[in-house]
């Protein structure tokens, strides 16, 4: 099973390098790599015999709110890989657990000890880092640093959301929700910009996406929570970044200047010191 979560971590490190290899906007890949993970995410709750009726019922507003909140993620996440470096919005994404940290104490009740406070403030530094080593590049790349950095934090949103309120549900139901809210607001946006799929190397491409990095990739991780505890998972994602950094300095010839690495040592450091200060 294990393998299983690191051929995960893999294919959502592939992420940034594979989208790139799709000429279609970003707001168009997101809508159907949701669709065409729903197909696969059903089947798996019919396989499972997980039902809607009471995610639906009682928790409806929240999942339509975290499913908006992924379409937008997404699309933002998208835009970054085609203005930035796919290191930087991997990196800036990452910041995620910290906002999640961060904002714990006031969504969830959590307290926070003061060296988990030290490392989001580390973190932050090397945000920082990666944002000046980029003040001199064009003002795209500027703009793809703030929509990697929002992308994270909306995520972090979303995390929270799933925390308080669908902790209970099984991951492959509540995901299937989201999705179905993500793809509804994607896609008065997908009809008006009215993009055509004419090539069948796109469609495959939207068909790997949706199934092969989302509704596989999905069930796999949600599978791994049977067998490991979160510790365990938690410390795994970690290669999520990491994959992503190799990909792109191996596949798209990306350089990785030493302000970056240093700046990601910094986030993801600071990040999995504050995961493992969580678990004592």
């Amino acid at each position: 099973m294990k393998i299983k979560l690191v051929i995960v971590m893999a294919l959502w490190g592939s992420l940034g390098v594979f989208s790139r290899s799709i000429e279609l906007s970003s707001v168009a890949m997101s809508f159907y790599r949701a669709m065409f993970a729903l197909p696969i995410l059903l089947f798996a709750m019919k396989r499972q015999k997980v039902t809607l009726a009471s995610l639906w019922v009682k928790q409806m507003i929240p999942m339509a709110v975290s499913g908006v909140l992924i379409g937008g993620a997404w699309v933002l996440f998208f835009v970054g890989f085609r203005l930035t470096s796919v290191a930087n919005v991997t990196l800036l994404y990452n910041l995620c657990p910290m906002y999640v940290m961060l904002l714990s104490p006031w969504v969830l009740k959590t307290k926070n000890r003061w060296i988990q406070w030290v490392t989001i403030l580390v973190s932050f530094v090397g945000m920082i880092m990666i944002v000046f080593q980029s003040l001199h590049l064009p003002d795209s790349e500027g703009l793809g640093l703030f929509v990697a950095t929002l992308s994270g934090f909306i995520y972090a949103v979303i995390v929270l959301i799933n925390r308080k309120y669908s902790v209970d549900f099984p991951g492959v139901s509540v995901a299937f929700v989201q999705l179905v809210f993500a793809g509804l607001v994607l896609l008065p946006l997908v009809l008006f910009q009215r993009e055509s799929l004419g090539s069948i190397n796109l469609v495959i491409s939207l068909i790997l996406l949706g199934v092969v990095h989302t509704g596989i990739a999905y069930i796999w991780y949600f599978d791994s929570y049977k067998v490991f505890n979160a510790a365990t998972i938690a410390q795994v994602t970690y290669l999520d970044p990491l994959f992503s950094i190799i990909f792109a300095y191996f596949i798209a010839f990306e350089p990785l200047s030493l302000v970056q690495m240093f700046g990601g040592i910094l986030i993801l450091g600071s990040s999995f010191v504050g995961l493992r200060l969580k678990q004592v």
